[in-house]
């Protein structure tokens, strides 16, 4: 018998840490969901351009999460992390989080992020203000106290694994997005400290993604209502999205959207070199696999912002809210929304783009609004669908996963903006997805990544544009265009 066709037992839970809630997925040992429950949080902005969090939060979340799966934890044999990536977790002298965290949205350092591309000379998609390096630059010059308290460096999943294990460690995606990886040598890169004032001792091991860590601590386990001979892997960063929102397919597009959105292609071998021009989309190797795309900033974020700013003021219920607004008539009345709230991420790299407005008058309402914020992600997703087109990869169908799949309207707007088939495998576990696959493979050795990966998903649902929308939304991106190139002339 091969191993790919033995049937192991046992479960496999993967715990996403993401920005606004800590996400909990119990898999079956052969890939069937067979529970997911999350457990919200907040983060505070006290001020422009700032993100901070409590690592607390995450880690009292996970009961709840654990709570609303209403399952027998101790049937599970392995657990993975996966989650928000890029926000700097600095631990003390006691093990104990220095608070608060600058999460990935946070853009106070875009100054220091201009310093360090002068100094170090690195690519955009390998130094931006997302990432963790400017953030500890700006916190040397800021709260130098924390600095000077850190003794290890961690992120969101690390954390929350540490607290489970009591082990230090990350792995290179985790690495990499915060500019401190070597992408020659796959090791740290510990002379760019010196920029943040830090030793290389805060720096944990580079851990394997699917490498085996360790068990759950015993009183943890209880406390949980784990297994005490339940085993914890690395896990991976939230980048793994882009590989696990549809089966592996050379070719394939995948868009995953949370508050940011990733929208990558799984690169055939005729195109494995290709690169864009000025690098506004860029390579990135992911579990044996070479992908081509790039990161959005603010997408469905942005969404949320426009609720809290003008829906919440209707009295509805968000989900009523946006029946109101999926119901709306296509172009939201000639109102066009350019969501670049915090800048942008690909394909610009512009921390000074910003957000617009472009068409109101006295006849607009919230809701006009929030379908204007909806379209606008719509439309810099066409545009970055452009780009790959003109780089040869030009697929008719695009695999959705993440939030985009909870609400129609995401669904519906996505396919008509962009004239494309929309392909929908599953619910917006596509980085669970990829730490089941690297759990899988501990369970069963030698099974091929892709192929436990492949198990998770059926046939898929797939939302065609509505070709009668194809008028209205040329006009819109022609205005989008307009503005969002008339923008960049005048910033740069």
């Amino acid at each position: 018998m091969n191993a790919s066709s033995k049937q192991p037992d046992g479960e496999v839970l993967v715990l996403d840490v993401g920005t606004s809630a800590l996400k909990a997925t119990l898999y079956s040992a052969r890939g069937a969901i067979l529970a997911q429950a999350a457990q919200g949080y907040a983060y505070a902005s006290p001020e422009p351009n700032s993100a901070e969090a409590d690592p607390d939060d995450w880690w009292r979340a996970l009961p709840p999460a654990l709570a609303g799966l209403n399952a027998n934890l101790r049937a599970v044999r392995i657990i993975g992390l996966t989650g928000q990536m890029h926000s700097p977790v600095l631990l003390d002298e006691q093990g104990e989080p220095i608070k608060p965290c600058l999460l990935w949205l946070d853009r106070r350092c875009a100054g220091e992020t201009a310093e360090l591309i002068a100094a170090l000379g690195l690519p955009p998609y390998h130094l931006n203000s997302t990432y963790t390096l400017p953030k500890l630059m700006w916190l040397a010059r800021r709260r130098p106290q924390a600095i000077a308290r850190a003794r290890k460096l961690l992120f969101p999943k690390d954390y929350v694994r540490y607290r489970l294990t009591g082990v230090v460690g990350t792995d290179a995606s985790e690495a990499g997005g915060a500019a401190l990886l070597d992408w020659q040598s796959r090791r740290w890169a510990t002379e760019r400290l010196c920029y943040a004032n830090l030793d290389a001792r805060v720096l944990p091991p580079l851990l394997g993604e699917g490498e085996v860590v360790g068990p759950v601590r015993g009183d943890v386990a209880d406390a949980l209502g784990l297994s005490r001979q339940a085993q914890v892997i690395t896990g991976v960063g939230d980048v793994a999205a882009i590989l696990g929102g549809a089966p592996v397919e050379p070719g394939r597009i995948m868009l995953a959207m949370g508050t940011s959105s990733m929208l990558y292609a799984i690169l055939p071998d005729h195109l494995r070199n290709v690169r864009d021009e000025g690098d506004g989309i860029y390579p990135y190797d992911l579990c044996g696999f070479r992908l081509l795309g790039g990161v959005s900033s603010l997408t469905g974020g942005a969404l949320d912002w426009a609720w809290r700013a003008f829906g919440a003021a209707s009295g509805l219920g968000f989900a009523e809210a946006m029946r109101i607004v999926q119901a709306m008539a296509p172009g939201a009345d000639g109102l066009v929304f350019v969501p670049y709230l915090a800048g942008e991420r690909s394909p610009f790299w512009r921390d000074d783009l910003r957000g617009m407005f472009i068409g109101l008058h006295l006849g607009h309402t919230w809701a006009h609004m929030l379908r204007a914020v909806v379209e606008g992600v719509g439309l810099c997703t066409r545009l970055m669908l452009e780009r790959f087109a003109r780089l040869g990869i030009s697929s008719p169908t695009v695999a959705i996963s993440g939030g985009a799949t909870r609400h129609a309207i995401w669904q519906r707007v996505l396919a008509d903006t962009c004239q494309r088939t929309l392909a929908l495998y599953g619910g917006d576990s596509a980085a669970s997805n990829v730490v089941y696959a690297l759990c899988a493979q501990v369970l069963e050795p030698g099974v091929p990544f892709a192929e436990a990966l492949n198990r998770v998903f059926g046939s898929p649902t797939l939302i065609a544009p509505d070709e009668t929308t194809e008028g209205t939304y040329a006009r819109a991106y022609a205005l989008y265009r307009h503005h969002l190139d008339s923008m960049l002339q005048m910033r740069s």
